[in-house]
């Protein structure tokens, strides 16, 4: 059965000093400093209560540590005087670092290619007017031009001179008819016509119907313009008066000054 003794309230039972200090500081909700004090203020209380535990377990002789006390107490700081009851001090909070800017390298590659396509596309369209106005103005050009040829090439050439085209087609008269003839030896109505003109220093081509189709027509020949027969031509001759040329007419006749036997198809002019 356990003991009572006079002017104790506490269970029986061997008292640790250590174990109260700690329930004391926990119980605590002040700063360390306080803890401190605490600590330092219940030094000598610290050496009562072990002496007083030892005189209640029967122990005959009690050495009691002195309390701390003067420059001795100055010594104590709030570090070691917590850890030593097992405190531990609060971790100081982290000022929380700048955020970092990661430039996406994708987006901002993708974003200089639309840029680069955009700029393209302008400048292509830029060149696309730039060569339709040329384009334009080419073709006005073109139209200017090609409009004073046809008006050159419809415009009726200068009448030949008599003395020219009809004075040479005198000179052959005689020279029998030879189809495909081109020389004084014999002509035909073609061969004929291409000599005189090619002498008279103006080139024509070699057949009837390709000189009808090269030659510009006229209305109201003159001397020396050729008279044409048929569509295409099957016949030409060298126009000299109303109703007269000079030709190479058929096999069996020779070139001289003959009639006009049938209404013409047309006159030509070089």
């Amino acid at each position: 059965m356990a003991q009572n003794v006079p002017g104790r309230h506490r269970a029986p039972g061997r008292f640790n000093a250590v174990a109260e200090l700690k329930t004391i500081a926990k119980e605590s909700a002040q700063p360390a400093v306080k803890g401190v004090a605490i600590v330092a203020a219940s030094g000598g209380l610290v050496a009562s209560f072990a002496g007083t535990a030892n005189a209640a377990d029967g122990s005959s002789s009690v050495v009691a540590a002195p309390a701390a006390v003067g420059p001795a107490a100055g010594t104590l700081t709030a570090g070691n005087a917590l850890s030593a009851i097992g405190y531990a001090k609060p971790a100081l909070k982290q000022a929380k670092p700048a955020p970092v800017v990661i430039e996406d390298v994708t987006v901002k590659a993708e974003r200089a290619q639309q840029a680069a396509a955009e700029a393209a596309a302008q400048k292509a369209a830029a060149d696309a007017a730039a060569k339709a106005a040329a384009d334009r103005q080419a073709a006005t050009q073109r139209a200017s031009r090609s409009s004073e040829r046809v008006a050159l090439n419809t415009a009726p050439a200068p009448a030949p001179s008599a003395s020219g085209i009809v004075g040479i087609a005198q000179s052959l008269f005689g020279v029998p008819y030879v189809y495909g003839g081109t020389t004084p030896s014999g002509f035909d109505c073609s061969g004929f016509t291409s000599y005189v003109y090619r002498h008279a220093g103006i080139s024509i081509p070699r057949t009837a119907s390709a000189q009808q189709s090269a030659a510009t027509p006229v209305s109201s020949p003159s001397p020396g313009d050729l008279v044409f027969f048929g569509s295409p031509a099957y016949h030409v001759g060298i126009y000299v008066s109303p109703g007269r040329m000079i030709d190479a007419q058929r096999p069996g006749t020779t070139v001289g000054n003959h009639s006009i036997w049938t209404t013409p198809s047309g006159y030509g002019r070089f």
